[in-house]
């Protein structure tokens, strides 16, 4: 670590004991029990946090009032996103509605929007377990971290924020070989340590420049690279870790939740899951039980810290498969269901599926759900599920445009209900073109 790294490091520790050293506190506890589980200390503290979850909710929120004096998790029931946006306020925690809470959102992967609100707390043990896993693989606080993402106005980090956490922002809503061949040179121009966080799709098209080209990726001093918000395949994982010579990690998050799951420089196949932050369960594809070591089952996380909206319980959409190690404790084998299909602007150039996600955020009270469709080179449809009515079309229109070309043909089709697929799951990107 060079000197400046190394600064921003002891200064970021510094801030934090003058704040009272709250995300050291959370960083030792997570430490205490994912590196000694079975600990006493470990156990404690698991057992502490679940029952302070469940007597908080059902105390202080009008949903789980029904539950109070219950301290049984198995009783409080299995819930999804649709419950949540339907009973809004009756999730809020009645002490902490006047109190600053930071509103988290996203569409994940279902393609229903979605936004929930986090205390300070909640905030502080989410940037602990990311400093945890990401010491798991390899970096250090403080070292150059490039971002690969869709950045627009309501996630992109100012200039200064970025060169404290020396953050490199790399947008990759249109991943061409050029703009690939430019990522590539900001690797090599950077002689320091590095490592990469982004979307597994982006991962992928990187991967595939490179089998196709010579390119000299010789003392990149690069750490690691961890893919989050999208599944990582193996093609990508095996070979990108040839050409970068260091490991491919997966990450499982969400916004609304946190860091749940995530492959690590010792597990790099296996998901080390975030037993020190949440509750996990793993249930069945069709009924509210555990399921057995190597069967698919339901991702159920409970958070145990967002105090300001409890979520009990909570069915992400995903899909796992347990892994029984042989000193008792679990992993996940395998996580699924995560994959979308890849879309394409009018010239042909395939678009980050996460530029859709951009074009709703604003939108987000007025919908219940949303899809977008590519049914031809050049013709694109949005299925919207809305609330009352959408005000918005060609508001929609021109943004679409702007990412996708404006010879795009778009059309905004209105349903009450956009179909599950089989896993119980809906698609919120279809290419009907390209997959027909």
């Amino acid at each position: 670590m060079n000197i400046l790294n190394l600064i921003r490091n002891k200064s970021f520790w510094l801030v934090d004991t003058i704040k009272g050293g709250k995300i050291k506190s959370h960083l030792r506890e997570i430490s205490i029990i994912l590196n000694s589980p079975e600990s006493d200390k470990a156990l404690k503290l698991k057992k502490q946090y679940l029952e302070n979850l469940l007597k908080h909710a059902s105390q202080t929120t009008p949903f789980y009032k029904d539950y109070n004096g219950i301290s049984d998790i198995n009783a409080f029931p299995v819930i999804r996103k649709t419950v949540i946006q339907e009973n809004f306020k009756d999730f809020q925690s009645e002490p902490y509605i006047n109190k600053q809470n930071y509103k988290v959102s996203t569409s994940g992967s279902t393609g229903t929007p979605f936004f929930l609100f986090q205390n300070d707390n909640k905030r502080n043990r989410n940037r602990a377990d990311v400093i945890y896993f990401s010491g798991q693989s390899n970096f250090k606080l403080g070292n150059r971290l490039f971002e690969l993402e869709v950045w627009r106005s309501h996630n992109k980090k100012g200039k200064l924020i970025s060169w404290l956490q020396n953050i490199v922002q790399f947008d990759i809503s249109r991943l061409t070989d050029s703009r690939i061949s430019h990522f590539i040179s900001l690797l090599k121009r950077y002689k320091g340590q590095k490592n990469i966080l982004g979307f597994a799709s982006s991962l992928e098209q990187i991967c595939l420049y490179l089998d196709r080209n010579n390119v000299d990726l010789q003392h990149l001093n690069l750490n690691s690279v961890i893919a989050n918000s999208e599944y990582l395949n193996q093609y990508t994982k095996t070979t990108l870790s040839k050409h970068f010579k260091t490991p491919i990690l997966s990450r499982y998050s969400s916004e609304e939740v946190g860091i749940i799951a995530q492959q690590t420089c010792d597990s790099t196949e296996h998901f080390v899951i975030n037993h020190a932050s949440y509750y996990v369960e793993l249930l069945g594809l069709n009924e509210d039980k555990p399921v057995n070591p190597g069967e698919f089952g339901r991702i159920v996380v409970t958070d145990l810290f967002n105090h300001s909206m409890p979520i009990i319980r909570y069915d992400t959409g995903d899909i796992a498969r347990l892994l029984q190690l042989e000193n008792g404790q679990t992993k996940f084998e395998k996580i699924e269901g995560r994959k979308m299909d890849l879309i394409y602007d009018t010239k042909g150039n395939i678009v980050s599926s996460f530029v859709v996600y951009t074009k709703f955020y604003n939108y987000y009270k007025l919908l219940k759900q949303y899809q977008f469709i590519q049914q031809g080179e050049k013709e694109y449809e949005v299925k919207l599920n809305i609330i009352d009515t959408f005000p918005h079309e060609q508001a929609l229109i021109s943004s679409i445009k702007k990412d996708f070309g404006e010879d795009a043909k778009v059309t905004i089709s209105y349903v009450d209900e956009i179909p599950l697929l089989s896993s119980g799951k809906r698609k919120k990107v279809v290419n009907n073109f390209k997959n027909a």
